[in-house]
């Protein structure tokens, strides 16, 4: 069958993807506070995602008629804004690029009529715990650059990707943590002072002992929406290394690997059940029916209605 071809390959080559982007972890930093550009504005988002829960990536989605437009400073975190359409903007009178960084001291912005854009947070505390990971360096606001246009085609690359994904589908917490953590460390790579040291070499496997334990726990809670803290927790260390080790050992990132077991469970049930689909969704810890189906089409090329009238 198709889809059991297009399940081989699965999460190899989303591990392939983390690894290209550069998947850093740490101790998360979760807040549920959000940037005070949201609230302080002529303008409010249309659409955020991590606003009331404890997440460490808050991303906000904009759309504008207004042509001058102040943007309050927010210290605590580190945001850039990816312009979705073609007008022209500008950032205290410089040229903005379709990728810009969002000032601490804040900026005085002005738009081409109409003009949309989504924006990402990343809690300046989380920046600072990578850097400390990747560099052995201590993070301040002046080792960051902020410019008004970001030529960067990985970084560019690495925006779009999430786009893409928080448009397709309701992102988990577990993603939204590791997308945090992707950012944090290609911010810090391409945008920082201390991007020009060496990286932290590899980190070595997890021992068998703590695989089983991570294993076990995800199993047991593939229905809960999991944080990358709590699998850190139950292997004993911390998340950032955690993240790495793990997928030096298994071959894909937690939450790909996650990712696959909610696949087949649902698999699993598809097979040998006739129960609602939106119910096997949420057994598996899919938000949604449409949740399920989209992630499911994704990884095997067919919907689960097709895939349980084919096994059934």
């Amino acid at each position: 069958m198709k889809f059991e071809e297009a399940w081989k390959g699965f999460g190899h080559g989303e591990a392939r993807d983390g690894e290209r982007a550069g998947l850093a972890s740490c101790r998360t930093v979760y807040t549920s506070v959000v940037p005070r550009y949201w609230t302080d504005h002529l303008i409010a988002p249309v659409r955020t995602i991590g606003a009331e829960t404890a997440t460490s990536l808050k991303l906000s989605y904009w759309f504008s008629t207004v042509e001058d437009s102040p943007q309050e400073g927010d210290p605590n975190f580190v945001s850039a804004s990816l312009r979705t359409s073609t007008a022209t903007a500008w950032r205290d009178a410089a040229p903005s690029g379709f990728v810009s960084m969002l000032p601490f001291e804040g900026a005085q912005w002005r738009f081409e009529q109409p003009v949309s854009f989504m924006q990402f947070h990343i809690p300046f505390d989380l920046m600072g715990m990578v850097c400390v990971s990747l560099f052995g360096k201590e993070l301040t606001h002046d080792h960051i650059r902020m410019p008004a246009d970001v030529r960067d085609a990985h970084l560019h690359h690495s925006l779009e990707h999430i786009r893409h994904r928080a448009s397709s589908i309701e992102p988990t917490n577990l993603l939204l943590d590791s997308w945090a953590l992707i950012l944090a460390e290609t911010f810090l790579l391409r945008l920082s002072s201390h991007g020009e040291r060496n990286r932290h070499g590899p980190f070595g496997k997890l021992p068998a002992r703590g695989v089983a334990r991570v294993v076990d726990y995800i199993e047991d809670g593939v229905d809960r929406d999991l944080r990358l803290s709590s699998l850190a927790a139950v292997a004993g260390m911390s998340t950032y290394h955690f993240a790495r080790r793990f997928q030096e050992t298994v071959g894909m990132s937690p939450h790909s690997y996650v990712l696959v077991r909610r696949i087949e469970r649902a698999r699993a049930l598809l097979r040998r059940r006739d129960e609602p689909l939106v119910d096997v969704a949420l057994a598996c810890g899919f938000s949604s029916q449409s949740h399920l189906t989209t992630v499911f089409r994704r990884c095997l090329g067919v919907t689960p209605g097709e895939y349980r009238r084919r096994v059934q």
